[in-house]
């Protein structure tokens, strides 16, 4: 690690900015020093609670009056096409919040736009930095499992029914919610873990009555030889010790995951322990707590790296649009009623 600390400027002091300032504290060679956001009453907290040396109330005011190596996006996904333009044009790297964008068009002209500019973008997805997803792949890559052929998601979360009750309230609202939402956190761990599928099949349903847009989904990804399938609803009830820690439900769960191949069996389950069963042996890992925590940070560990070396990312801009492909072709499908190959939007 360099000795040089990254100055970060941030936008966006809403539901998702306690965790993404925490997580640059775990960041050693970076500092969050400006912070943006035009209300006030819930910036000025959170300058205060982290110790934010400026706060502003206009972001283009941000990018002009504070020295500033990147800027970390931290807002919803309609603004981060004008946010990434404003920072490219000042020569800035930027870390944009997941979804990308509302339209794979958008996608596709802000990942054109930054490249024209020369600037550096990466898309801050998470999962795949998850401790239990990194060993799952160097379990795939060391054979443990043998060939893969089927594998099996499932996540549950009571947000939707009776009403809807969350932090980030402005989910009613949103005409896409749990594909867009949680589907991109799918579509990316899928693609780090077994590459490139070949099209989706979805179904999707809204139950919510304060919803706009779908909260349980059924996915279905086709690779060549391997099929996933993917369940996620925010209107069940949540079943204690299977979708949920019994004694402290209200620590955040992995989604569990099932991994079969030819030689064995990988399980995670909500107690966050990883299971290889074979034939002939059974290993088991335990994670802790902090986990999915810590994912964020080695997210944003991983672009600053990344800014120092000049590797590339692996949530990049152009990454990322295979992993937006893949969403929005969840969506087609689901109106057209019929499997979709992530190449109609690439």
């Amino acid at each position: 690690m360099s000795k040089k600390k990254w100055r970060v400027g941030m936008i966006g002091a809403g539901a998702w900015s306690d965790i993404q300032l925490n997580a640059w504290a775990g960041v050693g060679n970076a500092e969050v020093v400006a912070l943006a956001d035009r209300h006030p009453d819930r910036r000025d907290p959170v300058v205060r609670r982290f110790n934010i040396p400026q706060g502003f109330d206009d972001f283009e005011s941000m990018l002009d009056n504070a020295e500033l190596d990147f800027v970390d996006i931290c807002t919803r996904p309609y603004s981060h096409v004008p946010l990434t333009k404003m920072t490219a044009e000042r020569g800035l790297p930027v870390l944009c919040q997941k979804p990308f964008c509302d339209s794979i068009e958008e996608a596709k002209e802000l990942v054109e736009f930054c490249d024209k500019a020369g600037v550096r973008l990466m898309v801050n997805e998470n999962w795949r930095w998850q401790a239990w997803h990194r060993k799952a792949r160097e379990l795939l890559d060391s054979g443990a499992l043998g060939k893969p052929f089927l594998v099996t998601i499932r996540w549950r979360l009571r947000m939707t029914l009776p009403g809807f009750d969350f932090n980030q309230g402005y989910f009613p609202e949103m005409e896409r919610f749990i594909t867009y939402e949680m589907g991109v956190h799918y579509m990316d761990t899928l693609r780090y873990l077994f590459g490139e599928p070949n099209f989706v099949f979805a179904r999707h349903h809204r139950l919510g009555p304060d919803m706009k847009g779908e909260d349980v989904n059924v996915l279905v990804v086709a690779y060549d030889d391997l099929t996933v399938a993917i369940d996620t609803s925010f209107a069940s009830v949540e079943v204690p010790g299977v979708d949920r820690l019994e004694e402290n439900p209200d620590t955040w769960s992995p989604s569990q995951f099932r991994i079969e191949g030819t030689e064995g069996t990988l399980i995670l389950d909500v107690n966050r322990s990883l299971t290889l069963v074979t034939d002939t042996d059974r290993q088991e890992w335990q994670f802790p707590s902090e986990t999915i925590r810590d994912s964020f940070a080695s997210a944003q560990q991983h672009f600053v790296d990344c800014l120092e070396s000049g590797a590339d990312f692996e949530t990049s801009g152009s990454e990322t649009l295979k992993t937006m492909a893949l969403v929005y072709a969840c969506y087609r499908s689901a109106e057209e009623e019929r499997p979709v190959d992530p190449k109609e939007f690439l």
